[in-house]
């Protein structure tokens, strides 16, 4: 078990890599402190997540999305904490689906945003019902939630419908700067931080 677990970080935590977990971070902070503190009706956290899932993989991605919240909880307002387990696993599945190939054109691209759209929006929603009582009040969402339940006494469908839609915009904006950037990003420095066992996935020619 002990040596498993030596391989699992050498395989995906090497130095290279362990550099690129605080600038990733910072941009989630970045964007994320900014929407909260304009109470904007968007996140933006998870930029720099989706973009190490694609240069480092799955498990560098959910470590940096933990890190996000952690900060987040700490530094804007306590109530990012459970969402952790949002980033983890949205960190894990866009990493996991970018090995697969599925962020090598546009259609892989859409594919992935709107896995990661779904994780989001159904996870967050356990946690908005169960933890917060169906709003948490973090941003301008929170309103359009409470009118929902308000108007349909239906608690469960009101927070999954405004998250699906908020996340639908949110982590569509994300996609889509990341996106860019991994077609920007030169061949030289992205085949430094490729998943050892998969080809790396933004040293191929990206095609439209």
């Amino acid at each position: 078990m002990k040596k498993y677990f030596q391989a699992f970080l050498h395989r995906n935590f090497s130095t290279k890599v362990l550099v690129l977990i605080p600038i990733a971070v910072g941009i989630n902070l970045i964007g994320g402190t900014l929407c909260s503190a304009l109470k904007l009706p968007l996140f933006l956290d998870m930029i720099g997540t989706v973009l190490v899932a694609c240069l480092a993989g799955p498990w560098v991605a959910a470590l940096c999305g933990l890190i996000t919240n952690l900060f987040l909880a700490i530094v804007t307002n306590p109530v990012f904490f459970p969402y952790a387990l949002v980033s983890i696993l949205c960190g894990l599945v866009t990493g996991y689906l970018v090995m697969a190939g599925f962020f090598k054109n546009i259609g892989g691209a859409i594919f992935t945003w709107l896995a990661c759209t779904l994780t989001n929006s159904f996870t967050s929603s356990l946690i908005t019902i169960f933890v917060y009582g169906g709003a948490t009040g973090i941003n301008t969402s929170s309103l359009a939630t409470a009118a929902l339940i308000a108007a349909t006494k239906e608690i469960v469908l009101s927070v999954f419908s405004t998250s699906i839609i908020e996340n639908l915009i949110d982590k569509g904006l994300v996609f889509l700067i990341v996106y860019w950037l991994v077609k920007k990003i030169p061949k030289r420095f992205s085949s430094q931080y490729a998943p050892l066992d998969n080809a790396p996935l933004t040293n191929r020619k990206m095609k439209n």
